[in-house]
């Protein structure tokens, strides 16, 4: 005769298993539990930010960066959000990981292609990387930086090819979607 785990009801086991199968384990519903989804998190994923949306499954991390998706799009221009990760090696030898914020798709400066960057802050440790990410790519990557004009004024020229303020994207926009 079969015995019976006394601690664990058949029903219980058939959940653990089907759980381990999709790798998610499965909430009890006593109460109405709240299931976290990735979508419902913000920047960070541990609540130190806000979403401002998504554009093809990317989260879109600040107004700046909804601004320009918004532009690009109702212009018809093609573009990802961080499509992929490059090493930059800062001057004194650190190495960081950098993603460029917007690459569109199919367009190009100067035979290069098209990176748009937005920062709120010259104090964002991602200023360092975009100036570094330039150095070392500079060949293959024409850099646009859109921020307020107090911002612009203190990041170095060696950090982008073209600037925008924050108040005229929609010229930055227009011309790159010719």
């Amino acid at each position: 005769m079969p015995t019976k785990s006394p601690n664990k009801k058949p029903s219980e086991k058939r959940s653990r298993a089907k759980s381990n199968e999709t790798g998610r384990r499965s909430v009890p519903n006593r109460t109405a539990a709240l299931r976290i989804d990735e979508d419902m998190l913000p920047r960070g994923a541990a609540g130190g930010g806000a979403i401002f949306g998504r554009c093809g499954g990317r989260i879109i991390q600040s107004s700046l960066e909804r601004d320009v998706c918004d532009r690009l799009t109702g212009l018809g221009v093609a573009h990802s959000h961080r499509p992929r990760h490059f090493e930059v090696r800062f001057e004194d030898g650190e190495l960081a990981a950098y993603a460029p914020t917007i690459v569109l798709r199919g367009r190009g400066r100067e035979g290069k292609t098209v990176v748009v960057e937005a920062a709120e802050a010259a104090q964002d440790a991602t200023v360092r990387k975009i100036r570094a990410f330039r150095d070392q790519y500079g060949t293959e990557f024409y850099v646009c930086f859109v921020a307020p004009e107090e911002v612009l004024d203190d990041v170095h020229f060696a950090t982008y090819d073209e600037s925008a303020t924050s108040n005229a994207i929609h010229t930055l926009v227009s011309r790159l979607a010719d």
